[in-house]
């Protein structure tokens, strides 16, 4: 299998999301989702979904352990 990884793609990705506040461990988990699930034989039809563990600030600025997930 070929790898699809591209490092430019992702630095790109991370670029537009830090505009929109959206942290480098959600930009990576995004990009890893989108080229696992564009493989065919790596996924069924139906869909999925993935999850990431990271840190981002709550209303008050203090920064607490989240679980963001991607449908």
């Amino acid at each position: 299998m070929d790898s699809k990884w591209s490092q430019s793609d992702l630095e790109e990705l991370k670029s537009r999301d830090a505009l929109r506040g959206i942290n480098n461990d959600i930009s990576l988990s995004v990009y890893c989702t989108r080229l696992i699930g564009g493989d065919p034989h790596l996924v069924l039809h139906g869909g999925g979904n993935a999850s990431v563990k990271t840190v981002q600030k709550d209303l008050f600025g203090n920064e607490v352990e989240v679980l963001c997930k991607r449908r």
